[in-house]
């Protein structure tokens, strides 16, 4: 199936531009990725098509950079799945946060598990070193109430978890982490859906 002239002229500036916007991509996933949207193109037109076909399919695919804005993604998403570093799957969920709402919502719980997590574990190891100084202290009266961690010297009110701490941050904090990493990879395959041209 080939265009016409006009017409290819189009599809090839569009390609060359999404090819521009992908550089920072393998040149083996880059070729894979322009001949997919290639083919896109021609399965969505006729021999010889109109200039305002190909420009409506090129309009239905978005802007080369949003196209290629979809393309990084789904290829971060897809390292982050098979990585285990904290820190790389947080970086895939941020890019996913800017796309969608679920993604969002997603990286905004992993943030948070992971602040806990790592938070807690902190305390306890803390907890080791200074016992009496390191905890979750609490105020309450009838015109006050605070409550705060703190380590080093004693807080204002007395200590509420005492030698809990020990236990929620050394053993706790690590399995909310991990918890939390899996949430993050488990959301990926669930709720993550790659473009489909077909």
């Amino acid at each position: 199936m080939t265009l016409a002239a006009e017409s290819q002229k189009s599809a090839d500036a569009y390609l060359a531009a999404l090819r521009r916007q992908l550089r920072e991509l393998m040149d083996e996933d880059v070729n894979d990725i322009v001949a997919e949207i290639r083919m896109h193109i021609l399965d969505k037109t006729s021999d010889g098509a109109e200039p305002d076909a190909v420009a409506a399919t090129l309009a239905a695919l978005g802007t080369p950079a949003e196209l290629a804005e979809r393309y990084r993604t789904d290829e971060l998403l897809k390292r982050a799945r098979m990585s285990r570093s904290p820190a790389y799957l947080l970086r895939s969920l941020l890019r996913w946060a800017g796309l969608s709402l679920v993604g969002l919502i997603v990286f905004c719980i992993s943030v948070i598990g992971f602040g806990l997590g790592g938070g807690f574990f902190i305390l306890g190891v803390l907890k080791v070193i200074n016992y009496h100084g390191t905890g979750l202290w609490g105020q309450f009266t009838d015109t006050n109430w605070s409550l705060g961690f703190q380590s080093g010297g004693n807080g204002a009110g007395h200590e509420l978890l005492g030698w809990w701490l020990l236990p929620l941050g050394l053993l706790g904090g690590p399995a909310l982490f991990f918890l939390t990493a899996r949430f993050g990879l488990w959301s990926l395959r669930k709720f993550w859906r790659p473009r489909a041209w077909r």
